[in-house]
């Protein structure tokens, strides 16, 4: 007979209201790689707490090898459906900002999982870019979750990928080459 046991640390921190919350820590094994992911907008995943996004993310990050993981988000509001129209900020506020950048600074990997919501909406787009903007010091670390037959850059509820990721590698748009000025 085999008895095995682990112990899985969980740590959130909110705002004093619980209206916000800025990161959600999982840490099992601090011998292994640290993980930081970063999505849209939390939910209702707590210490004790795990909505279905969360839980696709604990057993992707195991399968993976690492031994920890803060989920962190674009915007901070604690909501079960983000209403891109009333809900989202022009840029993330600082408390949230600050807790993701410390994050990516402390992770071996940074994982953007906010799946493809940006490419259709511009203020979810411009509230990507002011982020990514901010974590070009860790342009190393960032990765997408990918498929090997159907892409890259989904969120983890996508049903391509919610029972086996691979990280693939971001790539920073490339700036568009200025025009030489004829005299």
């Amino acid at each position: 007979m085999l008895t095995e046991k682990v112990i899985i640390k969980t740590e959130a921190v909110f705002s004093d209201d619980r209206a916000h919350r800025y990161i959600l820590r999982k840490e099992w094994d601090v011998k292994k790689p640290r993980a930081t992911i970063i999505m849209t907008n939390p939910s209702t995943a707590d210490m004790l707490t795990m909505d279905y996004t969360t839980l696709y993310i604990m057993n992707n990050i195991v399968r993976l090898d690492f031994g920890s993981i803060d989920i962190v988000n674009l915007v901070s509001k604690t909501t079960l459906k983000l209403n891109v129209k009333d809900d989202m900020d022009i840029k993330p506020n600082p408390e949230n900002l600050d807790f993701i950048l410390k994050s990516a600074e402390k992770s071996d990997k940074v994982i953007l999982a906010w799946g493809k919501l940006g490419e259709n909406n511009k203020k979810v787009r411009d509230v990507q870019d002011f982020l990514l903007e901010r974590l070009k010091p860790f342009k190393d670390k960032l990765c997408v979750i990918a498929s090997e037959n159907c892409g890259s850059g989904f969120h983890p509820l996508a049903p391509q990928i919610r029972f086996s990721w691979a990280l693939k590698k971001y790539e920073f748009p490339k700036e568009p080459e200025a025009k030489p000025v004829s005299p």
